[in-house]
């Protein structure tokens, strides 16, 4: 694996970022209703199909919709840092803005 040169650095867009957020938070509320209709559907199979393979369905669904909300979980937890982040950077800007004002510097 080779490492990034020592000067390299990288470029950070807070409105990228928050836009990221925001899809990203449309797909967990998607990824949710889909593990909902998942639940929902097990049910249903296991009313409408009978012994094993009405088993084999529910069980099917069930994990299927257990892995649709491990999904919701991620993507929510990976909206809320890049949300966290973006707050963070700008924070840190605010505050080395008001240093540079403090010692009366102009930067143009």
């Amino acid at each position: 694996m080779t490492l990034p040169a020592s000067d390299a650095g990288f470029t950070l867009e807070p409105a990228g970022l928050e836009a990221l957020a925001d899809e990203l938070a449309l797909l967990s509320a998607e990824l949710a209703e889909d593990a909902s209709a998942g639940r929902s559907a097990a049910a249903a199979f296991a009313r409408a199909l009978d012994g094993q393979a009405g088993w084999a369905a529910q069980a099917t669904a069930t994990a299927w919709a257990s892995l649709d909300e491990l999904l919701v979980d991620g993507t929510r937890a990976v909206a809320g840092t890049l949300r966290a982040a973006v707050a963070a950077y700008r924070a840190e800007d605010v505050a080395l803005a008001a240093a540079v004002g403090d010692y009366g510097l102009v930067l143009r």
